[in-house]
């Protein structure tokens, strides 16, 4: 079974987290050792969020503060693949990779090119939200949502250092590649290796 998994920055590097890296690396090499193919792209977090902000105000335009990005979601996958040690050769773990898109685009791209048999999108919160939970104590969590909902509710815009818990470009390739994807809470391990494994997972399932 092919899996590609998006660990959100949010939660293995803002700060980094050597202790989270590591569990991690023992989750994913466990993970393998069950006959997972893994694919994992790592995000930027608070790194990428901060030197975009400083090259903004320095001058820089989008392009290059989303070139900035990159190199930050890059620095993250080094850590996760010293964590791997040997076992990173049996898996792709991966930054961010193109100008304009998050890691959450690059990881859908990875699912429709290698007909993954899922996604898994683990962030800093328990799922897709009618509204930003960390802002708004009132926003209702989706158990499940068609892609075409999930377009609805993340709109159509891109800006570098994009915080959304979905992006727009991730949305439209899930759509249009039928992936099917779930949302989860990655702070907690045990969600990610229970959505991988068809258990309860407490996050948001899209088809």
């Amino acid at each position: 079974m092919k899996v590609v998994i998006s660990i959100g920055g949010s939660i293995i590097a803002s700060p980094v987290n050597p202790e989270y890296i590591k569990n991690f690396s023992k989750l994913l090499s466990k993970l393998h050792g069950e006959g997972y193919k893994l694919m994992v792209v790592v995000g930027g977090g608070r790194l990428a969020r901060e030197y975009i902000e400083a090259a903004k105000k320095l001058g820089a335009s989008d392009d290059y503060c989303d070139e900035i990005g990159i190199a930050a979601t890059r620095m993250n996958a080094m850590l996760l693949i010293s964590a791997l040690g040997s076992e990173a050769k049996n898996m792709q773990v991966t930054g961010g990779t193109e100008l304009g898109q998050t890691t959450d685009a690059v990881a859908a791209k990875l699912a429709g090119k290698h007909r993954a048999r899922l996604l898994i999108i683990a962030t800093n919160v328990a799922g897709v939200y009618d509204a930003d939970p960390n802002k708004n104590k009132t926003a209702k969590k989706f158990d499940s949502l068609t892609s075409e909902q999930l377009l609805k509710i993340v709109g159509r815009k891109y800006h570098p250092g994009l915080a959304a818990v979905v992006d727009p470009i991730a949305a439209e390739v899930i759509h249009r590649s039928k992936i099917k994807t779930v949302v989860v809470d990655g702070r907690k391990l045990e969600n990610i290796e229970n959505a991988i494994k068809g258990k309860r997972h407490g996050g948001t399932v899209i088809e």
